[in-house]
């Protein structure tokens, strides 16, 4: 008897042991849900300090013979004092469409303009937007994303062997008409962002009347954060 009492309290006193055990484990603080406007917040410090970046611009529905990149791909370095980029953009300058190779240091630029070699271009005077500006890390494409407004997510979504947290909203036709020179007092674009699990913003989807009469849609892809590349003025 006494020994079956023994075994009893033994195993009340495991019991109530693996109860508390549960208990603690079961009350563990789960982590802080992110909201899409810190997880925004994130995807631009990360772009703002990056260093470098690889980026490509794609678009949609751009009416044919209007003046304006259209395309470009190319490595960009971030920075507030000298933001560069190097690579090749397509567009439409004066009636003449065709593929580019630019550099871009600050507010310089040189291009391959049915040259052989890099000449000076300048910009300013044909309209045309200089691709350094993305890379400034406060007024380049971080400004998009600070001007984001009505953020909501959206889920995942794959883009090639990723899958990322997508968020829609509003951007504002000011800091587009900044970067690409287009879509001067359009209404809000639409804008889908895809972020990483790191906080890399891969992908912005951005649509609106870039050009009066017409809705399109400009694609950026940013990838190969912080892999070093040099960008040199031409000699």
């Amino acid at each position: 008897m006494l020994r079956r009492l023994r075994t009893l309290v033994a195993a009340l006193v495991v019991g109530l042991a693996v109860g508390f055990l549960v208990a603690g484990c079961s009350s563990t603080p789960s982590a802080p849900q992110v909201t899409p406007q810190q997880a925004l917040d994130k995807a631009r410090s990360t772009l703002a300090t990056a260093k470098f970046v690889t980026m490509v611009l794609t678009s949609s529905g751009v009416p044919e013979g209007r003046n304006g990149v259209t395309a470009a791909t190319g490595t960009g370095e971030v920075s507030a004092t000298a933001p560069k980029f190097q690579g090749t953009i397509t567009g439409t300058v004066n009636g003449l469409k065709g593929n580019i190779d630019i550099i871009c240091i600050t507010d310089k630029a040189w291009w391959k303009f049915f040259t052989p070699n890099y000449t000076p271009a300048d910009l300013a005077s044909l309209g045309a937007p200089n691709a350094a500006a993305f890379f400034h890390p406060d007024s380049g494409l971080t400004s998009v994303l600070a001007a984001t407004t009505d953020l909501t997510a959206k889920g995942k979504a794959r883009l090639g062997s990723e899958v990322l947290t997508s968020y829609a909203g509003h951007v504002p036709s000011a800091p587009i008409t900044s970067l690409l020179h287009l879509g001067e007092g359009a209404a809000p674009f639409e804008v889908t962002y895809g972020l990483t699990d790191a906080g890399e913003v891969r992908q912005a989807v951005l649509t609106g009347a870039f050009f009066a009469g017409s809705i399109s849609t400009y694609t950026v892809t940013l990838t190969d954060y912080g892999k070093a590349a040099t960008i040199t003025a031409p000699s």
